[in-house]
């Protein structure tokens, strides 16, 4: 059960859409994979687990709670990464493209950073900082299991990076 303070607080900010908002939690979750174009061109043989488009990430797809993708080898060799469908959104919409530099300051734990590498297709610089020391382990074992290379992982201090970085 949702806390009354938070209800309250999200009714006065949605208005009419609060109905909607509130429905959406009697939905199933959605959960999604993103192929990885760093390690195959193609989708890898997942009939199993249900895949259906994302309509806004052409890699992207929905899969079936039950099948478990994440306990996949292709998962761990790096084929597809798993991501919530509207998490996939943010990296598309940037435009990047090969040769550019990018800088991801907020990285961990790859995601969106891995989906902007393979947007660079090896090409350009994408470097990726999690503030966080365990975060920003998590960021590297991603990056290496889906081929970034030609991205950096730091943990430093956004402030830090302003200085050293300033045109990203």
């Amino acid at each position: 059960m949702l806390p009354k303070a938070f209800l309250a607080r999200m009714e006065k900010l949605l208005g009419p859409e609060f109905p909607a908002f509130l429905a959406s939690y009697d939905r199933p979750r959605n959960v999604g994979l993103r192929v990885n174009p760093l390690k195959t061109d193609a989708v890898p043989d997942l009939g199993t687990f249900g895949l259906e488009p994302v309509p806004w990430e052409p890699r992207g797809y929905y899969y079936d709670l039950a099948a478990r993708p994440g306990l996949s080898p292709y998962h761990e060799a790096g084929l597809y990464y798993l991501q919530e469908p509207s998490a996939m959104a943010p990296a598309g919409l940037l435009d990047v493209r090969p040769g550019m530099r990018v800088l991801d300051l907020c990285a961990a734990p790859g995601g969106k950073s891995t989906q902007l590498a393979a947007a660079l297709q090896g090409q350009g610089l994408l470097i990726a900082n999690e503030i966080h020391p365990q975060r920003a382990k998590i960021l590297a074992r991603n990056f290496e299991r889906l081929a970034v290379a030609n991205g950096l992982v730091l943990n430093e201090h956004p402030q830090r990076l302003a200085e050293r970085v300033p045109r990203y």
